[in-house]
């Protein structure tokens, strides 16, 4: 392409406190989501599928991102496989959604291919001349599993996903989240693009504007973060702790706010009435989710006061956030859409259920329409996504200007001028 990637490139600090800057063309441009098309996506491991999407011999996945369609396949000996979802004769996608099949046979002129993508049978094959089976399979595409998690990677090259994803399954190995189970997951378009989202959800700073309801028991100042490479990071929100904008509010007071929004969490009602009995808002909270798992029959006695209450937030690059608790993770996507000012929302929510625990089927993704109402915090972010899309779009803006707090964004923006600028794989 001809385009001038330093037209786009984020524009670092000099080191004299100058903050970072990010054309906001990098959200806006056609050229540049065509850049992504060509160069991030067809070569980077992503999310594309829950095992249990794929959890018996002949279920088959669609994975769709962009104008790109693939398969997640369980063949016969139980072996996951993923293909480009192409018929070889001209194309036609073999699949859509999600299903199970003895074979993968082509809804177009008939053409069938086995679950492990090989050609078995073209209809009326003498008039295609001298033709091997062996060379028109289907196209395939790497494939990893981390947990209940199936990546893909289209590209032959660059590191598996072992090595692609360290040191993120290290850090999160104490959380066990192969132990959880999933209870919910959805769907929904926005009007953002998908860079936008992963932005959203890569900073605590936002707590200040947009969550004013979780200001009272959680705080940007107090996050710290962690930078890796390859473009993913993490941070740490403390939970039960007061923000340092409202120096006058009690350990009561923290404590009620931790308990008119996660109430769940700690095994309460929202609204319920706190009783520190002259604790501190943090230790009164870890005790309850401790007591609460308990009695679900969880064991939590090998984690630490902040692996119990505090927020571990995690991003793999390029559109993959884990929201990880003690208890229960989410794991957010951010999936292109049809135009560069569009993209998906995927999320699915997983719990720890301790006896309950493979007792039914997983649930099925649901496909909400764009403005959905979930839930306030959710709807909150999204909002926000929206009228980032939106303001970006002004004439009286150029660039985005990133601080401390943005360092997450910095990273993983680095990253992926990296990747565009075809300096290949990191080793």
């Amino acid at each position: 392409m001809g385009i001038d990637l330093d037209h786009y490139r984020l524009r670092s600090g000099n080191g004299d406190g100058t903050p970072a800057r990010l054309p906001k063309g990098r959200y806006l441009e056609e050229e540049y989501a065509e850049l992504e098309r060509q160069r991030l996506w067809p070569s980077t491991w992503q999310l594309a599928c829950l095992t249990s999407d794929v959890a018996e011999p002949g279920d088959w996945f669609e994975y769709r991102i962009g104008d790109q369609s693939y398969l997640v396949v369980r063949d016969h000996d139980g072996e996951l496989r993923a293909f480009h979802n192409a018929c070889r004769h001209r194309g036609f996608q073999l699949c859509e959604g999600k299903g199970n099949a003895d074979e993968l046979r082509c809804g177009f002129h008939d053409w069938c291919y086995g679950l492990d993508g090989s050609l078995k049978e073209i209809v009326y094959r003498k008039h295609f001349g001298v033709v091997a089976n062996e060379n028109l399979s289907l196209a395939p595409v790497r494939l990893g599993t981390w947990h209940q998690m199936v990546f893909i990677n289209p590209s032959p090259d660059g590191p598996d996903l072992d090595e692609f994803l360290d040191p993120v399954p290290d850090t999160l190995a104490p959380f066990n989240l192969g132990e959880r189970s999933l209870t919910a997951c959805w769907t929904i378009p926005l009007g953002g693009n998908w860079k936008t989202t992963v932005d959203a959800f890569n900073e605590a700073y936002h707590l200040e504007g947009l969550h004013p309801g979780l200001r009272g028991f959680m705080d940007a100042l107090n996050t710290t973060y962690e930078l890796w490479d390859r473009g993913h990071s993490m941070m740490k929100i403390p939970l039960g702790i007061g923000s340092p904008r409202f120096p006058d509010a009690d350990q009561e007071e923290v404590a009620q706010a931790f308990v008119d929004n996660y109430s769940t969490m700690l095994g309460l009602q929202p609204h319920d009435k706190v009783d520190l009995a002259g604790q501190s808002a943090r230790d009164w909270a870890v005790g309850l989710v401790r007591d609460r798992a308990a009695a679900e029959n969880v064991d939590f006695s090998h984690y630490t006061d902040e692996q119990i209450l505090d927020d571990y937030h995690y991003l793999v690059f390029p559109n993959v956030v884990l929201n990880v608790h003690s208890d229960m993770y989410t794991i957010f996507r951010a999936r292109p859409g049809d135009h560069t000012g569009h993209s998906h929302f995927d999320f699915w929510l997983f719990h720890r259920l301790g006896d309950r625990a493979n007792s039914g089927s997983p649930p099925e993704m649901i496909h909400f329409p764009e403005g959905t109402v979930i839930a306030e915090v959710v709807n909150q972010d999204l909002d926000g996504i929206g009228r980032v899309q939106a303001g970006m779009a002004s004439n009286g803006i150029d660039e985005l200007v990133l601080g401390d707090f943005d360092s997450r964004l910095v990273n993983m923006h680095a990253e992926l001028d990296r990747v565009l600028a075809g300096e290949g794989s990191r080793k």
